[in-house]
């Protein structure tokens, strides 16, 4: 075993991957381990670690791609919301150090109690 042999990226061969959305900069992709119904990744072609990290055009590209995501989600699922969010850092939870946005439905009674939303990430900081 080669311990200094890096792990494969999942998103640097999108050809490996269901792209359902693209354009010249991005794509959308089905979620390997969704956490709900139609649960979206949008990603750069290019490799890079972070969104900080992104040019102003994929900044740009990523936030339209999340316009038609929706749309196309709209069209697939019955969400009645949806909770957008991007992990940067480990602290924050980023596994794979390539920049994804999550495009999460939300459904009516998925969890007790929706409130707070993002803040979830914190469990005692989600209920204020």
């Amino acid at each position: 075993m080669d311990a200094a042999k890096p792990k494969k990226c999942p998103f640097c061969d999108p050809s490996d991957r269901s792209r359902v959305l693209e354009d010249e900069l991005c794509y959308a992709t089905w979620d390997s381990y969704p956490v709900s119904n139609g649960h979206l990744l949008l990603v750069p072609f290019r490799h890079v670690n972070d969104y900080f990290s992104a040019t102003d055009a994929e900044k740009a590209a990523l936030w339209t791609m999340l316009d038609r995501a929706k749309v196309l989600l709209d069209g697939q699922f019955e969400a009645d919301g949806y909770n957008v969010g991007i992990n940067i850092g480990q602290a924050a939870g980023q596994s794979v150090f390539h920049l994804h946005v999550h495009v999460i439905p939300r459904y009516a009674g998925d969890v007790e109690n929706p409130r707070g939303g993002v803040r979830g990430v914190i469990p005692g900081k989600r209920i204020y």
